[in-house]
C-alpha cells in the first residue's frame, strides 16, 4: 500500500492542543460489540475484477469489537481509546479465466480477507453536558490483507495490508434528560490520493445503574486502495449490539 503522509495528521493534533475541555474527573469506560457484518465489493491484482460476493462467495460473517477508554482532567494531555475489531471472512468460490497477483485461476478457489485491526485514538472532550462532543486522531493497525488460493493448483495470490492509517476522529453523544437514553455518532476518515478510507457508526444507548450499559446500532467501513495493479473496494456494514461499563 502506499504511505499516506501525516503532516496533516499532525497538524490536526496540533491544534487540538489548544482544546480545554476535559473530563471533570478520572474515568474509564469498558466495552464490547457483536457486529453482523455483511461484505460487498471487488479486488484487482494485475487481471480482472474478482467480485467478494459473486465469485468469493462472501456472505454474514460475525466479528467481535473490544474498547477500553481513559478520560481524565489533565488539561492539554488528550485523553485515550484503544479498540480492537475482528474482521476476518473465509470461503469457497469460483474464479475461472482471471489473473490475480500472477495466478491464472481455472475454477474453484479457497480465500481469505482479513481486515482485522487495532485502533489507537486520542482526542480532546470539547463538550461535556448533555451533548458531549469528541475529536481527535486514529491510528489504524493492519496487518494481513487478500488471499485467494487456486484449488486445483494450490497456488495462491495475494494483497498485503500490513499498513498503519492516520485518521480524523469524531464523536458525538446526546443524552435524553431523565431517561437513561443516549444517542451517538462516531466515526474515523481519511481520503489520500486514490485512497479511502471511512468507519461510521450510529448507535443508541441506555444506561442502568452503576454505569452499566447496553447499546444496538449500526456500522458501515469502506476501504477504497488503489495502486496501479492492486485494487481494493470492501464495504462492511451491519448491526451490531454490545455491552459497555463507565466507572
Amino acid at each position: 500500500m502506499k504511505r499516506i503522509p501525516v503532516n496533516a495528521m499532525l497538524v490536526g493534533a496540533g491544534l487540538l492542543l489548544a482544546a480545554n475541555a476535559q473530563a471533570d474527573v478520572l474515568g474509564w469506560r469498558l466495552g464490547a460489540n457483536l457486529w453482523q457484518q455483511q461484505y460487498e465489493g471487488d479486488v484487482r491484482s494485475g487481471g480482472g475484477s474478482i467480485d467478494l460476493e459473486d465469485d468469493l462467495n462472501y456472505d454474514d460473517e460475525t466479528g467481535e469489537s473490544f474498547y477500553i477508554q481513559l478520560e481524565h482532567p489533565i488539561p492539554l494531555l488528550p485523553n485515550v481509546m484503544l479498540q480492537y475489531t475482528d474482521l476476518e471472512v473465509a470461503e469457497t468460490g469460483f474464479v475461472d479465466g482471471i489473473e490475480f497477483d500472477g495466478v491464472e485461476y481455472s475454477g474453484e478457489v479457497s480465500s481469505r480477507l482479513d481486515l482485522t485491526h487495532t485502533d489507537a485514538t486520542l482526542y480532546y472532550e470539547i463538550l461535556d453536558n448533555w451533548v458531549n462532543l469528541d475529536i481527535g486522531v486514529t491510528a489504524r493497525f493492519f496487518d494481513d490483507g487478500i488471499q485467494i488460493r487456486d484449488q486445483s493448483s494450490q497456488e495462491a495470490g495475494r494483497i498485503d495490508i500490513d499498513e498503519v492509517v492516520p485518521m480524523f476522529y469524531g464523536h458525538a453523544r446526546f443524552d435524553l434528560p431523565f431517561s437513561g437514553l443516549s444517542l451517538g455518532i462516531e466515526g474515523n476518515y481519511i481520503s489520500y490520493d486514490d485512497d479511502t478510507l471511512y468507519d461510521t457508526k450510529l448507535n443508541l444507548g441506555y444506561t442502568f445503574a452503576f454505569g452499566l450499559g447496553i447499546e444496538a446500532g449500526y456500522r458501515v467501513m469502506d476501504f477504497e486502495y488503489d495502486d496501479g495493479d492492486e485494487f481494493a473496494d470492501v464495504t462492511i456494514d451491519g448491526v451490531y449490539g454490545g455491552v459497555f461499563w463507565d466507572f
